[in-house]
C-alpha cells in the first residue's frame, strides 16, 4: 500500500504543479486561491480537508441549534483557516488569522470520527468534523499544529492591532470583551469634520446595534464567522463608525495592515524630504479632492491625504501616482485612518479595480469597452440609439468607473455603492452603470448628443433621495426613492452579470484595447525621447521593442515608459545588434565586460546603476556617429572619466585592451572589413578580367559573365586582415606613449639639451606620470589606417539598430562563406571588370583615334562610373511576400472578427442575456407590491 500512496502522490504532485503553471490573467492556482479569499499573494494552501463546521458563542449559544452543520472545505494556509460553505458561501464562511486562535482540542471520538475544537479570542467556538480518511484528518490536525506553532512570533501583533479595531473598542466599551481598548480608535476625518448625511435620517444607530449583536455572537476584525446577516447589513448601509473597518476587512487589505504594521511609517520616515515627479503630480491635485468635503479645506485633512498617495507613491514607484486615485483616496480617509486608507489603496490599485489607477488607464478603458459590449446585450434599443446618434458612451461612463461614482453622486449614497463594491468586487460598478442606464431609458432615447445625455443623467444623480414614483396612489411604493430603486435593479435584475461574465468579455477584448495603449505608450515615449541625429524614426521604434523585450516589464496595466535596464539586460542588449559582444553560454564572465560596464556607466544619466530608454538611446545615438572626429571624440570620453580632457597611462592601455576586444570580429578572422573586401573583390576582378581576354572579350560592350567559383588564395587574405589588426593594437600603444605628454611639463623640459640633443624623454620613462588628450589621441588614430577605418565606418557597420526583434539572423558569418557570398551581388566586381575592360578600350582607341577621341571615351567611362556609383546603395523595391501579407491580414481579421459572438458558447451567453432582457422588461412593468417585495427582500 505504501508503493501505491507514494505514487498517487507523486501524481497529484505533478498534477498540480502543471496546473499551476496554467496561468489565468497571468495568475497561478495558488494566486487565484489568495485572490479568491482576499488574502496576501505569498499565501499557499498547506492542507485541505472536508468538514462539517459547528459555530457557537457565549452570546448565541441558541443561534445554530436548529441549523444544519454548513459543509464546505477547510482549507490551512501558513497564517490563516479558510472554510466556505460548499452550497453557499453567504450561508457560512470565514477567513481566520492564525494568531487569534487561542486553544484547540481533538474532541473524544465521535460518529465523525474526527473533531477538533477551536476557540478563538472573540469568544466563537468552532468544532472542525473532518469527513474522510483517518490519516488524512491526522495529517490535517498535525500542519495545523505546525502552523499555529510557527504563527506564536506573530500574536505579540495582535493585541496593537486590536487596538486600531472599533468593533473591539465597541464591545470593550459595553464589557463584552475582555480586551483593554481604553482609546476610540481613529476613525478617519468624519469624527472630526462629521460624516456626509444626515446619521438619524440614515438610522446609524440603529445599525450599529445590528453590528454590535453580530460581533458579540459571530466574532470580529481577524477572526469574524459571515453568516446572511453579514451580508444584509451590509447591504442595507453600513454605520459610519464601522464602515472603514468593515471595508477592509471585505476586501482583504485589513490582513496586510495587521501583517505589517510598522510598513506605512517606515516609508515616509526614509523618504522624508525626497522629491519625484509623483509628488509633483500629488501636489497639483490635493485641493481638488471632493473640495465639497470640509476636511479637504482644512490643512488637517489635506495632510492626511498628501501622506497616504505619499507612501503609495514610494512603495509603488511603477505607478507612483495617477489620475483620480486622489478622489478615493480622499473618500476612504473620511473612514478610514491614514493607515487603513494606504492598504486599502494597495487592494484596490493590484485587486479590485487593476489597471485603473496607471500611466496608461489600461483597466479602466478595457472596462469601458466590456460596458458597451453589455449595454450593447442587455439593452439592445438603447445601444442602437447610442450607435446611431453617434454618442460616446465611454465618455458618459469613465468617469463613473474611474472615480468608483464618488465624483457623480452625491457622497451618502456613492458610499453606499462602495459598502457592496468592497464586498463583491468590481462587478458592482457595472451592474449599477447598467441600473442607472435602464432606469433613464425613456428618457435618453429621445436624445441626440452627448451633451443632452449626459445632462439627463447628472439631473438622475440629483435626485437620488427623491421618490422613484411620486404619483403612485400606494403610500408604501411613493415612499421608495430613486437610489432604492436603483439598488434594487443593479443588484437584482443584472445579477445575471457576474464576475465570470466580466472575466470573459475583458479575455474577448483585452488583445485590441492592449494593442491600442501599447501602441499609444509607445508613440509617446518615442515622441519624449532625446533627439537622435544618427537614428531615423524607424529604427527607434525597433530600439524600443527590443528594450521592453528584454527587460520583460513592458505591462501596460501599471503604465510602461518608466522601465529600466540594468547591466545583466544591457550586456544582452547589446549582444542582440553589436557583432563583437557575445554572451558565454554556461554563464560565465562575458568577455569585454569591462568595455560594456563602461559603456552602461557613461550612459547612466542618473548614476543609479540603471538606464534608462532614453539613456539607451542617447548611448547609442554617439556609438553610430558617422562623423569621424566626432566618433574617435565620443570614444575619448569613455576614458577621460575627469572631464579634464587628459587620459593617464591606466586609460592609455585600458583604451589599447579595449579596442582589442571590439575588433575581435576582424582579428579573428570571422568579419571583413572594407579593406580586405576590396582586395578579394579586386583580386576576383583581376581574375575575370584575365578570363575575359583569353577568351578574346576586349568590347566594353561586352557583357560580363561572373563565375560561380575563383579560386583564392583564402587564408593568405584572412592572415592578412588578423596582422593587420595585431599590428594596429601594437602600434597604438606604442604612438600613444611616445607622443603623450608627461604630467610635469618642467621635467621633460629639464631633459631637453641646450644643443637641442634630446637626453632621454620623460614620457618614455615608465616612472613618469604620463597622459594623452584628444588631439594627440585622435593623431594616433589616423596615423593608422585600420583604426582610422574602425571609427569611420566598421565600428560603425558593426552595430545592427534596426535588426528585427525576431530574427534569427546572425550578423556574423566565417569569412570563409563570405567568399561565396560575393557572387550573389557581383556587381562591384562586375564594375571593376568594367572599368579595366573600359581602360583597355579607352587605350586601344588613344592608339587609333587620337587624344580628343580618348578623351571624349575616357569622359563617357568617368559618367557611367560616377552613376553606378550613386546607384551603389540602390536595391530597389522590397516586396512583402505573399505569405507573410496572408498573415497579417489574416492576424488582423482574427482581430475584427468577434469570435465570442459566432461560437455556441458566445450564442448561449447572448440568449442569456436575452432571456434578462425579458424578465428586466416584465419586472419593470409588474405591479408596486412586487417592487416592494423586493426591497423588503433586499433591505430586511
Amino acid at each position: 500500500m505504501a508503493f501505491f500512496d507514494s505514487i498517487r502522490e507523486r501524481a497529484i504532485n505533478t498534477i498540480n504543479q502543471v496546473l499551476d503553471k496554467k496561468e489565468n490573467d497571468g495568475l497561478t492556482k495558488a494566486q487565484l486561491f489568495c485572490r479568491e479569499y482576499n488574502l496576501p499573494d505569498d499565501e499557499t494552501v498547506l492542507d485541505e480537508s472536508a468538514v462539517e463546521v459547528g459555530i457557537k458563542s457565549d452570546h448565541n449559544k441558541d443561534a445554530y441549534k436548529n441549523m444544519a452543520y454548513p459543509q464546505g472545505r477547510i482549507f490551512l494556509t501558513q497564517h490563516f483557516l479558510i472554510f466556505r460553505d460548499a452550497f453557499d458561501k453567504r450561508n457560512c464562511s470565514f477567513t481566520i488569522q492564525l494568531s487569534t486562535i487561542k486553544k484547540v482540542e481533538r474532541l473524544p471520538t465521535s460518529s465523525y470520527g474526527f473533531a477538533l475544537s477551536i476557540s478563538t479570542h472573540s469568544k466563537v467556538y468552532i468544532t472542525l468534523y473532518l469527513v474522510g480518511i483517518r490519516s488524512d484528518s491526522e495529517k490535517f490536525s498535525y500542519n495545523l499544529k505546525l502552523a499555529l506553532k510557527n504563527n506564536l512570533r506573530n500574536v505579540q501583533k495582535l493585541q496593537p492591532f486590536i487596538q486600531s479595531c472599533y468593533s473591539e473598542y465597541l464591545l470593550a466599551k459595553n464589557k463584552i470583551s475582555a480586551e483593554k481598548v481604553e482609546e476610540m480608535p481613529d476613525g478617519g476625518l468624519g469624527i472630526i469634520f462629521k460624516f456626509p448625511g444626515n446619521a438619524r435620517e440614515l438610522k446609524d444607530k440603529s445599525k450599529m446595534k445590528l453590528w454590535f449583536d453580530l460581533f458579540r455572537g459571530e466574532g470580529r476584525n481577524l477572526s469574524l464567522i459571515k453568516t446572511p446577516m453579514f451580508y444584509k447589513l451590509i447591504r442595507v448601509g453600513l454605520p459610519n463608525r464601522l464602515r472603514g473597518e468593515i471595508w477592509e476587512l471585505c476586501c482583504g487589505s485589513m490582513y496586510l495592515r495587521a501583517d505589517q504594521p510598522d510598513i506605512y511609517s517606515k516609508l515616509l520616515e526614509e523618504n522624508k524630504d525626497k522629491k519625484s515627479f509623483a509628488i509633483e503630480e500629488i501636489e497639483k491635485d490635493l485641493n481638488r479632492s471632493l473640495p465639497e468635503y470640509a476636511a479637504y479645506q482644512n490643512p488637517e485633512g489635506i495632510e492626511r491625504l498628501r501622506r497616504v498617495l505619499t507612501a503609495y507613491s514610494w512603495k509603488n514607484p511603477e505607478v507612483g501616482y495617477c489620475q483620480a486615485m486622489n478622489i478615493v483616496v480622499a473618500a476612504l480617509l473620511i473612514y478610514m485612518s491614514e493607515e487603513q486608507a494606504f492598504w486599502c489603496l494597495n487592494v484596490l490599485c493590484d485587486r479590485l479595480v487593476p489597471g485603473y489607477y496607471s500611466k496608461t488607464m489600461y483597466g479602466t478603458l478595457l472596462d469601458q469597452r466590456v460596458f458597451e459590449s453589455l449595454v450593447q446585450n442587455t439593452m439592445p434599443l438603447l445601444w442602437d440609439h447610442i450607435s446611431k446618434n453617434d454618442i460616446q458612451l465611454s465618455v458618459v461612463s469613465l468617469p463613473w468607473f474611474l472615480s468608483l461614482y464618488l465624483s457623480s453622486m452625491p457622497l451618502v449614497f456613492a458610499f453606499r455603492i462602495l459598502d457592496v463594491f468592497f464586498l463583491q468586487g468590481a462587478k458592482t460598478l457595472f451592474q449599477v452603470a447598467l441600473a442607472i442606464l435602464k432606469l433613464n431609458g425613456e428618457e435618453l432615447l429621445k436624445t441626440e448628443d452627448d451633451g443632452t445625455f449626459i445632462s439627463i443623467l447628472k439631473n438622475y444623480f440629483q435626485t437620488l433621495d427623491q421618490s422613484a414614483h411620486p404619483d403612485s396612489p400606494n403610500l408604501k411604493y411613493r415612499s421608495i426613492t430613486k437610489f432604492q430603486e436603483l439598488l434594487v435593479t443593479a443588484f437584482k435584475e443584472f445579477s445575471v452579470v457576474d464576475q465570470e461574465m466580466i472575466a470573459k468579455h475583458r479575455a474577448k477584448h483585452r488583445g485590441t484595447i492592449l494593442q491600442n495603449i501599447t501602441s499609444f505608450v509607445k508613440r509617446t515615449e518615442l515622441r519624449n525621447l532625446p533627439k537622435s541625429t544618427n537614428i531615423d524614426q524607424d529604427v527607434l521604434g525597433k530600439i524600443y521593442d527590443r528594450f521592453y523585450s528584454i527587460v520583460q516589464t513592458q505591462n501596460v496595466t501599471i503604465g510602461s515608459g518608466s522601465s529600466t535596464m540594468d547591466f545583466v539586460a544591457f550586456k544582452k542588449f547589446m549582444a542582440q545588434i553589436c557583432d563583437w559582444v557575445e554572451l558565454e553560454h554556461d554563464d560565465r564572465e562575458t568577455q569585454g565586460e569591462d568595455f560594456l560596464q563602461r559603456l552602461f556607466t557613461h550612459w547612466d544619466s542618473e548614476g543609479k546603476g540603471n538606464l534608462k530608454l532614453s539613456d539607451l538611446v542617447f548611448g547609442l545615438n554617439k556609438l553610430v556617429d558617422s562623423d569621424l572626429m566626432t566618433s574617435m571624440s565620443n570614444f575619448f570620453e569613455l576614458y577621460d572619466v575627469d572631464n579634464k580632457g587628459r587620459i593617464d597611462r591606466e586609460g592609455i592601455l585600458k583604451i589599447s585592451e579595449d579596442l582589442l576586444y571590439i575588433t575581435t570580429p576582424w582579428k579573428d578572422g570571422v568579419l571583413l572589413d572594407s579593406i580586405t573586401q576590396t582586395a578579394i573583390e579586386n583580386d576576383i576582378a583581376d581574375i575575370v578580367y584575365k578570363r575575359q581576354q583569353d577568351q578574346g572579350s576586349n568590347s566594353a560592350k561586352d557583357e560580363i559573365d561572373l563565375p560561380t567559383e575563383v579560386d583564392l588564395d583564402k587564408q593568405k587574405l584572412e592572415n592578412q586582415q588578423i596582422e593587420r589588426y595585431l599590428s594596429a593594437a601594437s602600434t597604438f600603444i606604442q604612438r600613444a606613449f611616445e607622443y603623450a605628454q608627461p604630467e610635469d611639463e618642467e621635467v621633460l623640459i629639464k631633459e631637453l639639451a641646450i644643443d637641442n640633443k634630446i637626453s632621454h624623454n620623460a614620457a618614455l620613462n615608465p616612472n613618469t606620470p604620463v597622459f594623452v588628450n584628444l588631439p594627440t589621441f585622435r593623431m594616433v588614430i589616423l596615423a593608422d589606417e585600420t583604426y582610422e577605418l574602425l571609427f569611420s565606418k566598421t565600428l560603425r557597420h558593426s552595430i545592427h539598430l534596426d535588426k528585427p526583434l525576431d530574427s534569427d539572423f546572425s550578423t556574423i558569418r566565417n569569412l570563409r562563406d563570405m567568399f561565396d557570398g560575393m557572387f550573389a551581388d557581383g556587381r562591384d566586381i562586375a564594375k571593376r571588370v568594367r572599368r579595366r575592360m573600359d581602360s583597355a578600350a579607352t587605350t586601344l582607341n588613344n592608339n587609333s583615334v587620337g587624344s580628343d577621341n580618348a578623351s571624349l571615351k575616357s569622359s563617357k567611362s568617368k559618367a557611367q562610373e560616377a552613376e553606378e556609383e550613386e546607384r551603389d546603395d540602390d536595391f530597389g523595391v522590397i516586396d512583402i511576400d505573399q505569405n507573410d501579407k496572408d498573415l497579417i491580414l489574416g492576424a488582423e481579421a482574427q482581430v475584427l472578427t468577434d469570435p465570442v459572438n459566432n461560437s455556441p458558447a458566445g450564442q448561449k451567453e447572448l440568449r442569456r442575456f436575452h432571456n434578462a432582457e425579458s424578465k428586466i422588461k416584465s419586472d419593470q412593468d409588474a405591479d408596486s407590491s412586487h417592487v416592494e417585495q423586493n426591497l423588503i427582500e433586499f433591505e430586511t
